[in-house]
This record gives structure tokens, C-alpha cells and sequence, in this order.
């Protein structure tokens, strides 16, 4: 688990900034030792990431300890991530347990979802999918986008609650309100599925491309692959698709074959057909190192993704665009009420023209608003 920080050091924060705006270290220390928890908690994050000073592991812990034994809340979790990775003490996964609970009974949403991982895993005390699902709906209910977020991924999966893919789209609706990228991006998924909501690939283009003018490159190739391969080809825009891709692969640290298949995609959808075989077969290369890294993956997830990559480059040396297959839609989906997307995004109504050659359209903008590449 990240140690979250929530909230800052409240009262005393400006008498701790210099000109500048940094924190005033020595100030901070002098608050920490008279007993303040804020700055006790604020000192044990600075060392634990070496932040405005050298970093001291074992001097976080003993900061964090002082702050969670006066009750001080995120303190309290802090020091139960940092027992339960190991940071400064000795790893003990049972004492990380009993310090979010702690917080947890005090209702701190980010032990909530700590706690509830707990159980999920088994770490520090017995499995328990339900309690974990519990624990994860208290964190939820509190707004915290975050548990929102998983809170809607154990009811879309069914892990240790009943499976409800509706409700499990009014949670991801939440924490993407919220501002959660991930929520942004699977919300975006379940309109291009029609899962647990109508079929509405206008509503999953606007949240993908909210989530696209995010710093997480996946959602710039989320958005790439949509404009590239959406089974109604109205929505198809390769040239745009081919920048977002590109934009995606120069902020990744390492080469993801996922974002390489998606720029073969996008350059067929433009009509580039050379350079999407070579993009197309370097994603098979990519694809052919990380899966022997990646232990989770079965001889049979390996095969059927080999197959799907070495389709696609059959069909662009074919000189064809990939379009995936229309989805088989869960039938009753209501739409969410409180989804206001393409009113915020201003999203078109698009349609082809009566004249023109399959797979030209024509964008009908609706309100006083210019379009622009987003």
C-alpha cells in the first residue's frame, strides 16, 4: 500500500513556510519535540521520503509512533503501512492490522480501505472477503474516491458481495466525479460495454477524454484506442488517435506492448498501414519479454493474447483498420441519472452525411462551443 497524506498540518502551517513557501525544517522539528501531532506526523513523512531532508526510515517511524500514541489519525495508519512494509522496523504484518484498525474504528476512511486490503489478503489476521467488503463500503460512504472506486470494482466482480454491475456504475460514477482517473476510465469501459448502463459510446468518449487531460498516460491510450477501434466506426478518428498514443508512449518510463498495439491501431485507423505492421510486430516483441515476466499471467492468458496481437497484424498487412466486434450488452441498464458528462464535456451528436464514402462523418455541435483537440 502508498501512504496517502490527507490533510496537512493545520493551524501551525504558516508559521512553518519561509518566503519561498517550503516548510521551515527546524521549526517543524521544535513543534514535533513540544508535542505537536500534526508536525510529528508531517516530520516522520519528510524522512520516510527524504523530503526537505536526509531520509531516516527508523526517525519516521519513531515520529509516526509518537503522533499515533496521542491518537493523531493519519499517523495511526501511517504507522501500520509502515509496519506493514518493513520501513525503519521489522516487518509485522499484525501489528500494521491492529494500528488501521485503530484509525479505522475512528472512522478514517484510508485505514478503512487499508484495513479492508487486510482482509482481502489475509494480512496480519484471517481472510475475509466479506469483512473486506464491509470495511471498504465505510471508507466509501465517506466519499473517499479511492474505496469508491474499488468499492465499485468488488461489485462489478462479485468479490465478497453480491455482483451488482448497476450499482458498481453509480460507485465508479462517484470517485470519478471525484476526480479519480481510474473510476474516469472504467466508467468510460462500462458505457463501451454496456455493462451495468446503456450502450453509449458518446458518454464513454467524453470520459475518456476527461480522463485523457489527466498526467496518467493509460488514459491518453484508453482514449487512442477508442478513437481507433470503437465498433461504430462514426466515432473512429485515427489521425487524432495516432497523438494520443504517441503522447502515451513518451510518458510511460518503460515500453508498455499495450500502448505499442494501440499506436499500430491507431496508424491503420490513419491509413498508415507500413508503419503499423512494424508497431504492430514490435508490440508482439514487447509482448513475447513481458510475458515471461509476468508470473500472474497462464500459459492460456499468453496464447489467447499472442493470437489477438498476430491477428491484428495480419489485418493492417491486409492494408485494413482493426474495429473490435460490437458488444453483447446486459439488457434493463437504466442510465445514471446524475451523469451530466456531455453537458460538461460538450460532447457532439455525430452522424454520417447522406453523401459521403463509409466511415466520413459529420460532427453536429450543439451550444456556443468550438471545438478543439482535447
Amino acid at each position: 500500500m502508498l501512504i496517502t497524506m490527507i490533510g496537512s498540518i493545520a493551524s501551525a502551517q504558516q508559521e512553518q513556510e519561509e518566503g519561498n513557501g517550503e516548510v521551515n525544517v527546524t521549526i517543524l522539528e521544535q513543534m514535533a519535540e513540544r508535542g505537536n501531532a500534526d508536525a510529528q506526523f508531517e516530520l516522520g513523512i519528510r524522512y520516510l521520503g527524504g523530503e526537505g531532508l536526509e531520509k531516516d526510515e527508523k526517525k519516521a517511524a519513531e515520529w509516526l509512533q509518537k503522533g499515533a500514541v496521542q491518537g493523531h489519525l493519519p499517523s495511526m495508519n501511517a504507522l501500520g503501512t509502515v509496519y506493514e512494509t518493513g520501513a525503519g522496523v521489522a516487518k509485522d504484518e499484525k501489528k500494521a492490522f491492529e494500528w488501521y484498525k485503530k484509525a479505522a474504528d475512528f472512522g478514517f476512511p484510508l485505514a478503512q480501505q487499508n484495513l479492508s486490503e487486510c482482509y482481502d489478503k489475509g494480512k496480519g489476521v484471517e481472510k475475509d472477503e466479506k469483512e473486506a467488503a464491509s470495511w471498504l463500503k465505510r471508507a466509501a460512504n465517506q466519499e473517499f474516491a479511492p474505496a469508491q472506486a474499488l468499492y465499485g470494482w468488488k461489485l462489478e466482480m462479485g468479490h465478497g458481495i453480491t455482483k451488482n454491475t448497476r450499482e458498481a456504475a453509480n460507485w465508479y460514477l462517484k470517485a470519478a466525479q471525484g476526480g479519480l482517473v481510474r473510476a474516469m476510465t472504467r466508467l468510460a469501459y462500462m458505457y463501451y460495454t454496456g455493462k451495468g448502463v446503456p450502450l453509449d459510446y458518446r458518454r464513454a468518449e467524453a470520459w475518456y477524454r476527461r480522463a485523457a487531460r489527466s498526467a496518467d498516460p493509460m488514459a491518453k491510450n484508453d482514449l487512442a484506442w477508442f478513437l481507433s477501434v470503437c465498433p461504430d466506426d462514426n466515432f473512429h478518428d485515427g489521425e487524432s488517435a495516432v497523438g494520443f498514443a504517441r503522447t502515451s508512449l513518451s510518458e510511460l518510463k518503460e515500453e508498455d506492448y499495450q500502448v505499442i498495439d494501440t499506436l499500430a491501431a491507431a496508424l491503420a485507423r490513419a491509413g498508415n498501414y507500413g508503419e503499423a505492421v512494424q508497431a504492430q510486430t514490435k508490440a508482439i516483441l514487447a509482448f513475447d519479454r513481458e510475458a515471461k515476466e509476468r508470473k500472474e499471467m497462464t500459459p492460456e492468458d499468453i496464447a489467447k493474447m499472442e493470437e489477438e496481437l498476430n491477428s491484428r497484424l495480419k489485418i493492417y498487412r491486409n492494408q485494413k483498420a482493426f474495429s473490435e466486434e460490437p458488444p453483447k450488452v446486459e439488457q434493463g441498464m437504466k442510465p445514471l441519472m446524475d451523469d451530466r458528462i456531455l453537458q460538461e464535456e460538450h460532447m457532439p451528436r455525430r452522424k454520417k452525411r447522406p453523401s459521403a464514402p463509409a466511415g466520413d462523418i459529420e460532427i453536429s455541435w450543439h451550444g456556443d462551443f468550438t471545438a478543439t483537440a482535447a
